[in-house]
């Protein structure tokens, strides 16, 4: 059987094509973390005065032609678009967004400039949005649904047999008959919505499959599809779409920490490299395979905070840089500065 790296897994459900092709180009950044507000009495003005602030602290520092279309960018936003958003420029004005899908720690923006960009918000947030499939079944079909990057890639409806599939009341043999046609009838519709969602997951390869619906339709669909895809087919008990999103996010934030555990496991068995120096060092002569990635602590201090935050953003720039992979773990004893590395040699 063969194993699966982790952090391969981790990493494959999202590129960073876009962030290397960012960090290529000369420095300084500029990075700001915007908050999004929204579903609140004056979001709009609350999003208009954070940007407001944020400039007044860029001004000082950044040149101003490449300000403006710095202002551009943000010009485009709505904070309804997101809850957050992570906006970079790079020396020679070109500008990077990334509107995240959850928010910030932060209740007001943020503002870097140093020799690389702040994109460890981003990183996060990547590996937050797996790829995951949402099947709502029931004894006449399904609607199946892909999801990855925290978007949709396509919906199917699934339209089986509707002839004998309500069970009738009474006894007898004919009441009998009529039960096992209703049964038979569900089955074969949960066999052409296993048809599909196994299609689908060919393409996407999820994380999570998660099902919604009937009890019944969804034990044919478990029958159909569990000896293929085993733990990664979940039943979702919430009845309303908000319900059913919570469950969703909530299955999916044990998977990615599934994970982060597997990866330190790996890490602790293959004796990593712990101290930052030799982390940054290896880095520099490309033997870097995976870099593990732990931001600040609620404990630290200002200083100790945008000591660590400087380090960690140096690295995954490197990373980057040397196509190394980049994962965000939680804090670890291991990790006193936040950073760790498995060498490729």
């Amino acid at each position: 059987m063969t194993t699966i790296d982790p952090a391969a897994r981790l990493t494959s459900t999202f590129s960073t094509d876009d962030l290397r092709e960012f960090v290529d180009g000369e420095g300084p950044f500029a990075t700001v973390l915007l908050p999004a507000p929204s579903g609140q009495f004056g979001s709009d003005h609350r999003f208009e005065v954070m940007w407001k602030h944020a400039r007044r602290q860029l001004d000082a520092d950044w040149p101003s032609d490449r300000l403006d279309s710095f202002e551009s960018a943000v010009a485009d936003l709505h904070h309804s678009d997101a809850p957050a958003f992570v906006v970079a420029q790079r020396a020679d004005g070109t500008v990077f967004v990334e509107p995240l899908s959850g928010e910030l720690k932060a209740d007001n923006a943020v503002v870097e400039i140093a020799d690389h960009p702040r994109l460890l918000e981003v990183i996060d947030d990547r590996q937050r949005t797996l790829p995951h499939i949402i099947v709502d079944t029931d004894r006449a079909g399904a609607t199946v649904s892909g999801f990855d990057a925290g978007e949709p890639t396509g919906t199917e409806d699934v339209e089986g047999d509707t002839e004998h599939i309500n069970r009738v009341r009474g006894g007898g043999w004919s009441h009998r008959r009529y039960q096992q046609r209703a049964e038979n009838t569900w089955e074969r519709n949960a066999g052409d919505v296993a048809d599909v969602v196994t299609r689908m997951a060919r393409d996407l390869d999820p994380v999570l499959i998660a099902v919604t619906g009937e009890v019944r339709a969804k034990q044919f669909l478990h029958e159909a599809l569990d000896n293929e895809f085993g733990d990664r087919l979940v039943d979702i008990e919430a009845g309303d779409v908000d319900g059913i999103s919570s469950e969703v996010v909530d299955q999916l934030a044990d998977r990615r920490a599934r994970f982060q555990v597997a990866i330190l496991e790996r890490f602790r068995d293959e004796g990593g490299i712990t101290d930052p120096g030799e982390v940054e060092a290896a880095l520099r002569e490309g033997r870097v395979e995976t870099l593990l990635v732990s931001g600040p602590t609620s404990s630290m201090d200002d200083d100790a905070r945008r000591s660590r935050l400087d380090a960690i953003g140096a690295a995954i720039t490197a990373a980057l840089t040397t196509s190394a992979t980049v994962v965000v773990v939680p804090q670890t004893p291991e990790m006193t500065g936040g950073l760790a590395a498995l060498a490729r040699w």
